[in-house]
């Protein structure tokens, strides 16, 4: 039988990103300063909703990379994160463009990539669950790779 390939969560760019998530997030709360794009573009409810989804996303999606019991679960975790995320990136970056224009072009086509990455992370999230459901219904071998194995000679 083949080994069902799972993509690990684990990648230290998706780690930092959600890292600095919950940090930016808590900052945002506590200072209440916020960026004009953010304050002219976003009633105050969304602001705060855009905040706390920061935080939530962010603490999620390293309990959901960190995760050492059931595989499906900690890949759930990850996927709900993994959306908010891009969620909360991508308002950012609407507002930044929306407010800001041209002088916005290169900060919010850079938020507006994270977005994007986030949703590509969410579409192998999805297949990996996907590939889990198939093995748990015909009881194959599933290879979880980590970044630091290396493949036999």
């Amino acid at each position: 039988m083949r080994p069902v390939l799972i993509i690990s969560g684990r990648h230290p760019f998706e780690v930092t990103l959600l890292a600095a998530a919950v940090v930016c997030g808590v900052g945002l709360l506590l200072s209440d300063a916020r960026p004009r794009s953010v304050t002219v573009a976003m009633p105050l409810t969304v602001q705060a909703t855009w905040e706390i989804g920061l935080i939530v996303g962010g603490v999620l999606g390293l309990v959901g990379v960190s995760w050492r019991g059931q595989l499906s679960t900690g890949l759930g975790l990850e996927l709900g994160a993994i959306v908010l995320f891009g969620t909360t990136t991508g308002m950012y970056a609407i507002a930044l463009l929306a407010i800001s224009g041209r002088s916005g072009l290169a900060a919010g086509t850079f938020v507006a990539a994270v977005s994007a990455a986030s949703y590509w992370r969410t579409v192998q999230i999805v297949r990996d669950l996907r590939r889990l459901a198939r093995v748990g219904t015909t009881c194959t071998l599933v290879d979880v790779p980590l970044l630091v194995e290396r493949e036999s000679p």
